[in-house]
């Protein structure tokens, strides 16, 4: 998820207008590039209790 982001943002950065990922005040970008990491983790945590043992 992380990945495909970073390949959105790479062809809207090179495509449209320049758009830097601030931290202080969180822009679009990187509230979705937060967003894309909350997920992936999420799906971590998710498959491994999916493996415990009864």
């Amino acid at each position: 998820m992380t990945f495909v982001w970073f390949i959105v943002w790479l062809i809207a950065n090179l495509v449209g207008a320049h758009e830097p990922l601030l931290f202080d005040p969180v822009n679009v970008w990187t509230g979705t590039l937060i967003l894309a990491i909350a997920l992936d983790l999420a799906a971590a945590h998710a498959g491994n209790t999916s493996k415990r043992r009864r």
